[in-house]
C-alpha cells in the first residue's frame, strides 16, 4: 500500500458527505463540551455556583473556538 498525503475536498463537491474521520472530530468536542457541562453540574451541586460557572465559560470558550480552528484548518 502505497502512501498518500490527505488532501482537503472541495465544499463545491456534489453530494457530498461527512467522513468517519470528519464525524469522529465532531464527537471530540461533542465530549468535550459534556465534560465541562458535568463539571458546572458538580460544582452547583456542592454548593460553588460562581466557581463553576466562571470554569465552565472559560473551559468552554476554549473548546468551542478551537472546534472551528480545527475544523476548517
Amino acid at each position: 500500500m502505497a502512501y498518500s498525503p490527505m488532501i482537503a475536498r472541495s465544499p463545491d463537491e456534489g453530494h457530498r458527505t461527512a467522513t468517519p474521520l470528519e464525524l469522529f472530530f465532531d464527537l471530540c468536542f461533542v465530549v468535550a463540551i459534556a465534560q465541562c457541562g458535568a463539571r458546572l453540574v458538580h460544582a452547583v451541586a456542592e454548593g460553588h455556583p460562581l466557581t463553576g460557572v466562571i470554569g465552565y465559560f472559560f473551559v468552554f470558550f476554549g473548546v468551542w473556538w478551537a472546534w472551528p480552528n480545527g475544523a476548517t484548518g
